[in-house]
């Protein structure tokens, strides 16, 4: 049973489930095809004690490690409950408006509004907003860090993206975008490409993926090896998620008064 705050959205194109815990979109199934778009880890902890491993997490104010300074990976916002502030319903979609109860944390010096808006209709929108609220420029980087649902990963190809990418498991190197892009081993590369749209596709159908905003889109799969590591994922989870991630990774200079829109569509 869950202890975090959960809302349930179900209107005439689809049921959504966001966690107000993390600012979280955990489930998106639109109704056209009853297929869920987004996976969710067999353990993935409910009680607050934790980030969820699933869903949409928010990585905010920085995308990435931060271990040596004893910051947590992706920063502290998908650690954070949020707030509803706004709902509004009509015959196209629901739309929300959540922010967190402070964007305050250790490793970040500046001063910020963040808030994300989620759309759930024929397709589920998400837009993230930072605000420099203060008197100083701040660096940020973020990421819509998306688990995509699939079948099996070996029969899966990724289309949409073209040329370079940094190999996070090759110490960084530098390497071309392959074609056809298939899975067989683990996964965690960051393309500096930044497409308007990929696709996930496997058989029978796809996922579509909306962005802009973004400086590059990280995709990630653990496989065996370093899914065992995580207490959350069962040892066949790898076998059916895809992170396909809107990110922005290269630090930008924010501007007092100035605002960065992160966003991703999904159908």
């Amino acid at each position: 049973m869950s202890q975090v705050p959960l809302m349930e959205i179900d209107n005439v194109h689809a049921k959504a489930t966001i966690s107000l815990f993390g600012g979280q979109v955990l489930a998106f199934r639109p109704y056209r095809d009853d297929r869920e778009r987004l996976f969710m880890a067999s353990g993935a902890k409910l009680d607050g004690s934790t980030s969820i491993r699933g869903g949409i997490p928010v990585c905010w104010p920085w995308f990435g490690s931060r271990e040596e300074a004893g910051l947590p990976a992706h920063g502290w916002l998908r650690r954070r409950l949020w707030q509803l502030v706004e709902r509004s319903d009509d015959i196209d979609a629901t739309r929300l408006v959540l922010r967190p109860e402070s964007t305050e944390g250790p490793g970040f010096e500046g001063s910020a509004e963040v808030e994300l808006h989620i759309s759930v209709g024929l397709e589920l929108q998400l837009d993230l907003l930072t605000r420099n609220t203060g008197k100083t420029p701040f660096t940020l980087t973020c990421a819509l860090h998306s688990y995509f649902a699939v079948p099996d990963i070996e029969t899966v190809q990724l289309t949409g993206l073209k040329g370079p990418y940094r190999d996070k498991n090759r110490n960084w190197g530098e390497f071309d975008t392959p074609a056809p892009y298939r899975f067989s081993e683990a996964t965690d590369r960051v393309h500096l490409d930044r497409p308007a749209r990929v696709h996930i596709e496997f058989p029978g159908t796809m996922t579509s993926i909306a962005s802009t905003g973004h400086d590059s889109m990280v995709v990630w799969n653990p496989w065996t090896a370093c899914a065992e590591q995580f207490s959350d994922m069962a040892a066949e989870d790898y076998r059916r998620m895809l992170c396909v991630e809107t990110a922005l990774t290269t630090p930008l200079l924010l501007q007092p008064g100035s605002m960065h829109l992160l966003s991703q569509g999904i159908r």
